[in-house]
């Protein structure tokens, strides 16, 4: 069953086209990886995605449900949790912190339990806590969870973003560029959580990269694109050996 299907997305900026009639599906359950070469309008996807632009036509929906016009905050809410190319952590708040930022997207308690805290509040405020110390060690950071982010390694911002991001609870987890600025090991360990993610959390994943090699070893399906429009779409073995892919994304020499 399609998660997430998108129908002829066109995304304009100054009469440009940074995407242009795309259309794909994301089933429940499956990796599945969007790549193409740099400016072909992949960010641009995940930003319609998540509610940060507003497509100029075409239809998102997730479980059924249109995207389109809905707040950023909402599409959170629905499960849709995205990381970014730039680690966007709270700089001056620890690692625990920041990944309980993750967890309370999605409380129940309003402003005026946040001040009287009633039982139910403390109760949530208890789980939230577990939650974020349970993510963290989920991603092998729990000896960095006391660190302030600033003072973290990148590859431990790039986990603590992981993390908080875990505890969002997502439905579809989106990760744009998830191994830029990893070393060959944090890769390696990469592919193994992302895996995870999917097989012991139930988690539907897309992922936008450049590094072939580890869309290739993770994806079950790539959309590869190119000046907003989709040029292939199969199974990694396929989408490897395409003329267009080889000429757009990998070279002429590959």
């Amino acid at each position: 069953m399609a998660l997430m299907h998108v129908e002829n997305l066109k995304m304009h900026f100054s009469g440009i086209a940074a995407v242009d009639n795309l259309s794909f599906d994301v089933q429940e359950g499956s990796i599945t990886s969007l790549i193409g070469p740099n400016g072909a309008g992949k960010t641009s996807v995940f930003n319609c995605m998540t509610g940060f632009y507003k497509a100029t036509s075409g239809e998102i929906a997730f479980m059924g449900t249109s995207l389109i016009n809905i707040k950023p905050y909402k599409i959170t809410e629905m499960g849709i949790i995205r990381t970014f190319q730039n680690v966007r952590l709270f700089k001056n708040l620890t690692v625990l912190e920041n990944v309980m930022s993750g967890a309370h997207s999605n409380t129940k308690q309003s402003v005026f339990g946040a001040l009287l805290r009633p039982a139910a509040q403390r109760r949530e405020e208890k789980e939230i806590l577990e939650r974020a110390e349970h993510y963290i060690d989920y991603i092998g950071i729990s000896d960095k969870k006391g660190y302030l982010a600033k003072n973290l390694s990148y590859g431990d911002q790039r986990r603590t973003e992981w993390a908080r991001a875990l505890a969002a609870n997502p439905k579809l987890l989106l990760l744009d560029e998830p191994a830029a600025g990893l070393n060959h090991d944090e890769k390696e360990k990469l592919l193994e959580l992302i895996s995870q993610f999917r097989d012991e959390l139930g988690i539907t994943v897309f992922i936008i990269e450049h590094d072939i090699d580890l869309v290739m070893k993770i994806s079950e399906k790539v959309i590869v694109v190119n000046f907003g429009k989709k040029i292939a779409e199969g199974v990694p073995e396929a989408v490897r050996k395409d003329p267009l892919v080889i000429e757009a994304y990998l070279g002429r020499d590959s």
